[in-house]
């Protein structure tokens, strides 16, 4: 039953800062009490779980992650759209559509993405579809990120990715249906489709 409140991800993380924020309040310890109770309600907020309607086309192509769409790039034939993910984001990984997908995964640091070297040695995790890829970029508040299948139906849970920018990279053939600084939500906002 909490599995459908909160991801499976974050129960024990909010567990234990539910335990401390417990052990405080009997020892009296005001200002810690206070912190790990603000703790245990912003993580989980973090590790939500939101309810998802299944209501599209089986040609669409969901949003993997919730965040915001900061760049849009061509090259070739391909186009790829990038999503920043925050800490106040919905942090549940998607299905974009369905079908079995190849993971590439690369363990590395947990530092800001605000350069080409952060990028190169952050954790990173890639999904391989046939027509597209979805590369997971972690940031400083990221943890590991965890898949927990290969293959999927779209809009399935695939896992948690917390924080950082997932860049997904689209055929031509597609039609892209976002535009920049727009709010994806993940397994709810079609970003591209068959023309």
């Amino acid at each position: 039953m909490l599995n459908s409140f909160i991801a499976k991800e974050g129960q024990n993380k909010i567990l234990y800062l539910f335990v401390a924020f417990f052990i405080f309040l009997v020892l009296d310890c005001e200002f810690l009490t206070f912190v790990f109770f603000v703790l245990t309600i912003v993580f989980t907020y973090i590790y939500r779980n939101k309810k998802l309607q299944k209501d599209y086309d089986i040609s669409d192509i969901l949003s993997p992650v919730s965040g915001n769409v900061s760049s849009i790039d061509k090259q070739g034939t391909k186009t790829l759209v990038y999503i920043d993910v925050s800490l106040w984001d919905n942090h549940i990984l998607r299905a974009p559509k369905n079908g079995n997908f190849v993971v590439k995964q690369k363990k590395g640091l947990h530092t800001l993405l605000d350069s080409l070297k952060a990028k190169k040695l952050n954790e990173t995790a890639t999904l391989i579809y046939s027509d597209m890829k979805i590369e997971l970029i972690s940031s400083l508040y990221g943890t590991d990120i965890v898949l927990n299948t290969n293959e999927a139906l779209m809009g399935d849970k695939l896992g948690v990715f917390l924080h950082g920018q997932a860049i997904i990279e689209i055929d031509k053939s597609k039609e892209l249906l976002i535009t920049l600084n727009k709010k994806l939500e993940a397994g709810k906002t079609v970003i591209a489709r068959a023309k």
